[in-house]
């Protein structure tokens, strides 16, 4: 029994199912001494426990002997798991990993990979702002603003996929796995408009495409800069100098609340976001953009701003099924042939607003 199944396999399909040990052992009504004996490789499930802890992993039982996919990847650009909690990270690492696998096994049509390298100095901001045209062109926008972020993101290669909800502070996560880019983000809610989903996914947009060769910060100082030098790139890539100083010229020039609500229905940026880059574009000095902070305060704009800006979906997973298995149900077929509950690929192309209720739901729980 024991070499028809894989410890490694029932570790990870645990971890990306959010149980711990001890909630496996329970729900099963096993001994957690033994749950770790059978985590760890020394003893193998009965016959009869094999179907049960089957169903908790969200997995048929074939599953549990196929051997983990050995993938290279990179861990996210978060410290130390200083700015999430690390079953949460662990958790959507462990996800993403197998959401790579599936796909994999399924041959589902890729877009290639093409996000470009950063080479510049990640210290020179005006670099910064040249290599965000560069990968603006990559991608393929070619209006001043950005049309849709997370399509951008996958004409460059890239996996987007959602998360039930937020990792600590932050919406969003990635991380490269074989190559391949995946761009985690939490799904739409009432605090999570679509303003902060673009920048967010733009944002780990800046942290693939330049930091892919550091590792996660060890210290809050690198962590600091790698955020701030993240952040930068996202405000390039939405705001590009030139096209957003333009509008703002021509509706009059003033930096004001009310010009920002105008500016924002184009761009589809905060208008905190807004006074950020005029501040980086030296358009504003510190004591305007402190001005602006307060009245954005003054106004309750910093828990909800004017001008609905729509959230995105990917649309690269749900397409490449359908392509995979036409005039058939696509979830079922992919978990059909790959043995994981059809629960995993409905919860990888779930874009629909998170209630209280799923924010804290774990994918594929």
């Amino acid at each position: 029994m024991l070499s028809e199944i894989d410890a490694r396999r029932i570790q990870q399909l645990r971890i990306a199912r959010g149980l711990t040990q001890k909630e496996l052992a329970d729900t099963l009504n096993l001994p957690q001494a033994a749950m770790s004996r059978m985590l760890s490789g020394h003893s193998a499930p009965s016959a009869e426990l094999l179907g049960p802890l089957a169903t908790m992993l969200g997995c048929d039982e074939k599953l549990l002997g196929r051997p983990v996919t050995e993938h290279l990847y990179t861990r996210p650009w978060l410290r130390a798991y200083a700015d999430a909690p690390k079953k949460t990270v662990d958790q959507i690492v462990n996800d993403t990993l197998l959401a790579v696998e599936a796909f994999e096994a399924l041959n589902l049509r890729r877009i290639p990979e093409r996000v470009p390298t950063f080479a510049g100095d990640p210290l020179d901001d005006d670099a910064i702002d040249e290599f965000a045209a560069d990968v603006r062109a990559a991608a393929e926008v070619n209006a001043p603003h950005v049309p849709n972020v997370t399509r951008a993101a996958e004409r460059l290669g890239c996996i987007v996929l959602p998360m039930a909800g937020e990792l600590g502070k932050h919406l969003g996560m990635s991380m490269y796995v074989d190559g391949t880019p995946v761009v985690r983000v939490a799904r739409p809610a009432a605090h999570l408009p679509g303003d902060r989903q673009r920048f967010t996914t733009a944002h780990e947009l800046g942290h693939l495409s330049m930091h892919a060769a550091s590792p996660p910060p060890d210290t809050a100082a690198e962590a600091k800069d790698i955020e701030r030098q993240a952040h930068r790139f996202a405000s390039a890539f939405l705001l590009p100098a030139e096209p957003f100083l333009g509008d703002l010229e021509a509706m009059g020039g003033r930096v004001t609340l009310t010009t920002l609500s105008k500016l924002k229905a184009k761009w589809g940026v905060a208008i905190k976001a807004m006074v950020v880059r005029l501040r980086q574009l030296h358009r504003i000095d510190a004591d305007q953009a402190r001005s602006l902070y307060k009245q954005i305060s003054a106004r309750g704009w910093n828990k909800n701003e004017p001008v609905e800006v729509v959230s995105e979906e990917a649309v690269w997973l749900s397409q490449a099924m359908a392509r995979r298995f036409p005039d058939q149900d696509p979830p079922a077929r992919a978990a059909e042939q790959t043995g994981l509950r059809r629960t995993f690929f409905d919860d990888w192309v779930d874009w629909s607003p998170a209630t209280e209720a799923t924010v804290i739901t774990f994918p594929g729980r």
